[in-house]
């Protein structure tokens, strides 16, 4: 955790910030108000520019891939031939998107959002929010699933927001300033919006770029809104909530306007807006959705199930994954970029290798009739661009492609394999919704063999792929993998209905997108979030208590056996991120055994208002808490025995106003009392030092000097080892092992270089 350090999330108070107040007028704040809402604006504009930005280039980067390969199957069929055209598309696009990350933005790897949780809970990471990561991001999103990695724009999209939110809070860019040579600071002024580049304010408009960020990448404004909420943001006000709405309003009304403008031209005015879903693979003026999404009181139970097993699944995934964690930092370290690379390229070629060839082996089947034909291709989600690839073959179909079958037969698997994973998707939970009743046949409903198949396959690749040094996200693989599992569980159930004599149905399509959201649920642990945006993104809307009870389960049997996946990786890298306290038991009994002074730093230094600049330097080499008390007297202050008072918060009297009533809204105080303008320091405590893990340490150590009974509660989990090797000054005394905690990294003689040439040390609390 020493890579890591704290964010000041409170509002910065001093003499300047106060002159700079009193001399504002009420207009000022009138401006400084409006411009909040302006920026809110600008992030929702700019997270749908960019994400009509990507899904043009993605368009176009998987048409080329699969028209090229169409092609060379068209002129010679077999194997070889087809086989390298694919492949030199699969690892050119992978192999960049690899390099942007390997020697261009580390932190550009993987979805993004446990570092954006990460940071959202007060945890500074460096480099997370530049320009360059997101050039890196969004390009690399791009490049990795046109390569055909098993991942999904909307991770990175959740990475991307929170860096448009931080530019526009920050109205400046350090990377241009830096490409510049510092020849002028890229930094508006504050009159032109430059109001909000304390840390706090900071950390609201990350959020509310998260909430834009997912929401252009779902297509879903309010479930956008509610993930932010639920995945992301520690600390939430009402001005959050209603400035996210605007910019995930703003965001996804841009990318619809830019889209239609990219596929109508000059017909916009005449175009419908609000026909298209981002998982819908129809129009909702041809899906039928109230005729296709249905379900019957007797099915909750197996909804019920669904969730259980999605919640199973969900772990033995995040297990395996940290396994395969702990591998890859032992041999593909982001320290080497060259084996990163390596890795993602290995990844691309087994990926494309295993889609190529489940493609290849196909079997054929005949067309529909011509009578079913016309309604299976009609209407096709509104544009290319939102299918991500131009997927008609030479026949003109996008769902039946040919590939080495004859000119009246489609491929079975190609279907799934050979098209955009999300495009997959939507076939597996919408194939067949416009086909009336009457023209319904099961002959050519995606079969039990190739869903069985494609959901085994891309849930080992989706295990091997997310965490190589690439622009990877989770969703859309897991929202295919339940998705096509939950498909086959319909399907049972409707052979076990036929077998019975009954003559009820079922809907394949309410199965599939229950079974999507809960595996999704399974792996992510969110419920809300998830059941809002399962229902915007495929118009489920009838759906909505199955996809509740589904989620709910798979977040409580996944929790019962192991972290979420970002909570996981979280814990991976030893950030010391504080989770909203009272949730868990085991927490809850550790810090009741334990008081603040067993956990404060003892090793504290205090400075006076003047310090030699080599004494500060050799301060902060030093000490790991970077908290220094500073006042004019650093010996009395520390070593004199007057009373100090037992409560938990002092402040001092001339504080302002403004600064009581956020510790009231904040910290949930009875009263508060008002101490005198001196107060005396007794010891520092950092975020570090309150963690789950190290105050598990601490009470380990308690209890083998005898000072409380032993704990009867498990040893911690495999994924807490990596912070407990080196989390903790408390470490060392029960285990003889050197740790490095948050206020522990003290050398002797550093404190005798401060001005007073004495120790401030204090011993004992």
């Amino acid at each position: 955790m020493a890579t890591f350090d704290s964010q000041d999330f409170d509002a910065v108070e001093n003499d300047v910030e106060r002159a700079v107040s009193m001399g504002m007028e009420h207009l000022d704040f009138i401006v400084e108000e409006s411009w909040r809402w302006a920026l809110s604006f600008f992030i929702g504009l700019s997270m749908g520019t960019l994400a009509f930005l990507v899904d043009v280039a993605l368009e176009t980067l998987n048409t080329w891939k699969f028209d090229a390969t169409r092609e060379a199957i068209k002129a010679g069929g077999g194997f070889w031939a087809p086989y390298a055209v694919f492949m030199a598309f699969c690892l050119g696009f992978s192999g960049l998107s690899g390099a942007l990350v390997a020697f261009g933005a580390p932190l550009a790897a993987g979805s993004g959002i446990p570092e954006i949780k990460t940071y959202l809970n007060g945890v500074h990471v460096r480099g997370l929010l530049g320009l360059r990561t997101l050039v890196c991001k969004l390009a690399g999103v791009a490049l990795s699933m046109a390569g055909g990695l098993i991942a999904g724009k909307e991770g990175p999209f959740v990475h991307a927001g929170g860096i448009v939110g931080g530019g526009w809070a920050g109205m400046g860019s350090r990377t241009l300033t830096d490409a510049v040579r510092g020849r002028w600071r890229v930094r508006a002024p504050r009159r032109f919006g430059g109001y909000f580049r304390n840390d706090a304010d900071h950390r609201d408009y990350v959020s509310i770029g998260t909430a834009a960020g997912i929401s252009v990448a779902f297509g879903a404004p309010v479930g956008g809104l509610l993930l932010a909420i639920e995945e992301g943001s520690s600390f939430l006000s009402s001005g959050i909530f209603w400035r996210g709405f605007l910019a995930t309003c703003t965001g996804v009304l841009t990318l619809q306007v830019l889209a239609q403008c990219h596929s109508a031209g000059g017909a916009l005015m005449q175009t419908k807006f609000g026909v298209w879903r981002d998982l819908g693979l129809y129009d909702d003026n041809l899906a039928l959705y109230g005729a296709r999404y249905f379900y019957r009181v007797w099915e909750m139970p197996v909804f019920g199930a669904m969730g259980v097993a999605a919640g199973l699944l969900g772990a033995v995934y995040i297990r395996a994954h940290v396994r395969i964690a702990a591998l890859r930092a032992r041999y593909v370290p982001p320290r080497m970029p060259w084996r990163r690379l390596a890795e993602v390229l290995v990844v691309a070629w087994l990926t494309g290798t295993a889609f190529f060839l489940a493609a290849y082996a196909s079997p054929c089947r005949a067309l529909p009739p011509a009578a079913q034909l016309q309604f299976y291709e009609m209407g096709t989600s509104d544009q290319d661009i939102f299918a991500g690839v131009h997927a008609t073959d030479s026949r003109g179909l996008k769902h039946f492609p040919r590939l080495w079958c004859q000119a009246s037969e489609f491929s079975e698997r190609g279907q799934l394999f050979h098209t955009p994973l999300i495009q997959a998707l939507r076939t597996v939970m919408h194939l067949g919704e416009t086909v009336p009743e009457a023209e319904q046949s099961k002959d050519f409903h995606i079969s039990a063999a190739t869903l069985w198949l494609w959901s085994v396959v891309v849930y080992v690749l989706m295990l091997a792929t997310f965490g190589i040094g690439a622009a990877t996200g989770i969703f859309v693989p897991s929202l295919a993998v339940g998705g096509a599992l939950g498909r086959l569980v319909g399907m049972a159930v409707d052979a076990a209905l036929q077998s019975a004599g009954s003559s009820l149905r079922v809907s394949l399509p309410a199965y599939a997108v229950v079974g999507a959201a809960a595996l999704l649920g399974g792996v992510t642990r969110m419920t809300i979030s998830i059941t809002v945006l399962a229902m915007e993104g495929t118009g489920a809307l009838q759906l909505i208590v199955p996809l509740m009870l589904a989620a709910l389960l798979a977040k409580v049997v996944g929790d019962a056996l192991s972290p979420s996946i970002y909570d996981v990786q979280i814990k991976i890298r030893g950030a010391p991120v504080l989770t909203e306290s009272g949730q868990e038991v085991r927490q809850r009994m550790v810090n009741g055994k334990l008081s603040v002074g067993e956990l404060a730093s003892t090793a504290l230094v205090a400075l006076p208002p003047v310090v030699r600049v080599s004494a500060l330097a050799a301060a902060l080499r030093s000490c790991s808490h970077q908290a220094f008390p500073v006042t004019p007297e650093v010996k009395a202050a520390l070593q004199s025995d007057a009373a100090f008072p037992l409560h938990g918060v002092m402040k001092r009297a001339n504080a302002s106003l403004a600064r009581a009533y956020r510790l009231f809204r904040t910290m949930g105080l009875h009263h508060l009392y008002v101490g005198p303008p001196k107060p005396l320091v007794m010891g520092v405590i950092t975020r570090k030092d309150v963690t789950e893990e190290n105050a598990e340490v601490c009470l380990g150590a308690k209890a083998h000097r005898g000072l409380v009974p032993p704990c009867a509660f498990p040893p911690p989990a495999a994924v807490h080892a990596p912070l407990l090797r080196a989390s903790s000054r408390y470490y060392e005394e029960a285990t003889g092992v050197g740790g490095s905690g948050g206020g522990a990294a003290v050398r002797p003689g550093t404190l005798h270089a401060l001005p007073d040439e004495q120790p401030v040390g204090l011993v004992a609390v």
